[in-house]
This record gives C-alpha cells, structure tokens and sequence, in this order.
C-alpha cells in the first residue's frame, strides 16, 4: 500500500469488521445486508471516471438465501470535454443471490479486516482502505485515504445495530491508483471516494424503504448524490415520496449538516434513454439551506449505467450517472465558496415489487 498520501479517520479495525451476527434472530431469518462499498471518481488521460465497487454478506427470505455473498462493479468513462448526455457503454452487473460467491470471506488480522469475494479484495486499514483484483472484467489497484472524521450512516452507530436494525459509518476520502477495462490502464488523476460500511436487517430492505409507484400515484425516487472538488465535498439526498432528506458539506475539517425540509432537488431537464426506454432527468437544481449555510448548485450528468438488486419479491434498477456540477456555498456571513466544474455522482432508482 502507497501510505506516502496523508489520511485521516477516526474509525478503527473494529468498525470494519462482520456486524450481521449482532443482528437478533429474527432479522436474521427476514433480512440482513453487512456491506462494504467504495465510490470513486477521477480523471485519467483526458476523461472523467466513476466506479462504484461493493462485497455484500446478505441473507434472509427477502433475499431468498439463507445466507451468502454477492458483489457489484459499475464502470463509467466518458470523455471530460463531453458536455450532454449520451447513450454511453459501461460496465456493470445485478446484485442477484443466484449469482451468489461460494468463497467469501471476511478476514480480521492484527492490522487490518480483508473482504474477500471471487478475486476481489477491499482491504480496511483505516485511515487507509485499498481496493485490489478482479470483478465483472474491471481490475483494481486502488488506495483510498481518509479525509476526516467518518459520519455515522444512516444516523446510527454500531452500538445500536441490535435495537435499531441499522447502523454504519461513511468516510469521505481521496483515492489514487488504477483501474484496468477492456484492455487499457488508467491512472486515476483527481480522484475522490466515499466509503460506504454498513449492516442492515429486517424491516431496512430496499423494497421497503423506497416506496413504488402505483396505479394512483406516481413515485419519485430519490436522489442520492455528491459533487467534489479540492475546496469543498458536497452530499445531497432527497426522497419527496416520504418527506425525507439529508445533506452534508464538508469544507477542510468542518462539517456543516442539513436535515428534512432543507434540502429541495429538481430536475430542470430530461433525456430519452435509448438504451432503457426511460426517460432520465439529466440536469438538476439542488438548494440546501440550514443555520450553517445554504449552497447553490446545478448538477449536469453526462454519462450513465444501470444496475440493480433482485430480491425474492421485486427489482430495484439503479441509474447511476455522472457529470459536472456548479454553484456556490455561502455562509450566513456572506462568505461564499464556488464550486467550479466540479466532479459530480447521482443516482436514482426505480421499484418494481411482484408482490407476495
């Protein structure tokens, strides 16, 4: 591992390793997801790159297993001076527990916790985390390094997990290293990450937490997105169907925190997806306003994948895309941060549940 980057997290080797076995019996049986999941973005030889990279330990009548792994690698490259969304090639897989990993295994040593499934590795040794080997044709030698405290995911932490159902940490990081698709090497320039660690049982599945459309009512999703630059990481999360919302801006050491009602995202214009037959929304306004300050941003996608979960009794399909953002953060003093062609992730998804 390249240590020559400086890092900084406060989570340790503990917050890294298995948590669904602290999960009661009875989530067990009805549902458990014990993750670990990586998002990179990056530049490399004049295009911009998004990698999503996750191992998933699942289980439970939801899923359809009683107990299992499966693993996802969404790849999108598109040039950086492409500026509209286009009908891109990618790389991706399903999250689906037929095409479950009969070698998985999680590791604790004396310095550092190694997630293993097929011939991938994502090896925890905060404040450093690498992402190594093989999966769906996309080989790996990446270094992430924390930029900070992590923040309790979902608003819990591990202490809870048994009483709550749902707990985990997200780290904010640099990422350096390469990527290897389809024949060509990139050397990650610019790169940034977000690591996702978390376990969630019954009650916390997909299919129950993102609600559908119906024959009287027309869901929007949610958006879940995040825009880096040097100055200033920006994360942005709206569900309208259910009032519910989050965001956080990080700004060197200081974290400034926005909750439901202070974030509003909207889509100001659309795209015919040729691929899926859907039609995306490809540019969007986001404002987040609280006590700690407001920010002002466009979010421009120019590139997407699809992917998704198979569960016994549904789909989620998941679009993930990526582009460019620009705005402002300003404080309730006047003082303003631009945010200047900045890197930019989202995704949104889409419920289909079959019923009982």
């Amino acid at each position: 591992m390249n240590n020559k980057r400086t890092a900084v997290s406060n989570l340790t080797l503990a917050d890294e390793k298995s948590r669904w076995d602290e999960l009661p019996q009875d989530h067990l049986a009805e549902h458990f997801m014990d993750y670990i999941s990586i998002l990179v973005v990056g530049k490399s030889e004049g295009n911009d790159i998004s990698l999503i990279v996750g191992i998933y330990h699942i289980g439970g009548k939801v899923w359809g297993i009683t107990d299992g792994a499966v693993q996802n690698t969404v790849l999108m490259i598109t040039p950086s001076n492409q500026s509209t969304m286009r009908n891109n090639a990618f790389i991706s897989n399903r999250i689906d527990p037929i095409k479950s990993y009969d070698n998985f295994r999680l590791v604790q040593e004396p310095d550092r916790v190694v997630w293993e499934a097929g011939n991938r590795q994502i090896v925890s040794r905060p404040p450093y985390w690498e992402i190594k080997g093989e999966n769906n044709g996309v080989i790996l030698d990446l270094t992430v390094g924390g930029l900070g405290d992590a923040f309790p995911y979902h608003g819990a932490t591990w202490a809870e997990l048994p009483t709550k159902g749902i707990a985990g940490y997200e780290q904010v990081a640099w990422a350096t290293g390469t990527i290897t698709a389809e024949g060509k090497t990139y050397t990650l320039e610019d790169g940034w990450a977000v690591r996702e660690r978390s376990c969630m049982g019954k009650g916390w599945d997909l299919l129950s937490l993102l609600p559908a459309s119906t024959s009287d009512t027309l869901s929007t999703g949610y958006f879940w997105g995040w825009c880096f630059a040097e100055s200033i990481k920006v994360f942005c999360f709206a569900e309208p169907d259910v009032g519910h919302c989050s965001g956080r801006v990080f700004i060197g050491n200081e974290m400034i925190l926005y909750g439901d009602g202070e974030v509003v995202a909207e889509p100001l214009e659309f795209w015919n997806d040729p691929l899926t037959k859907s039609i995306l929304p490809v540019c969007w306004q986001v404002n987040m306003k609280s006590a700690g300050g407001t920010v002002e941003m466009v979010i421009d996608l120019r590139a997407r994948a699809v992917t998704g979960y198979h569960l016994a009794q549904g789909y989620l399909i998941l679009f993930p895309a990526m582009g460019r953002c620009n705005g402002r953060f300003v404080y309730p003093d006047g003082r303003s941060i631009p945010i200047e062609d900045a890197q930019a992730y989202l995704d949104r998804f889409t419920t289909i549940p079959l019923g009982p």
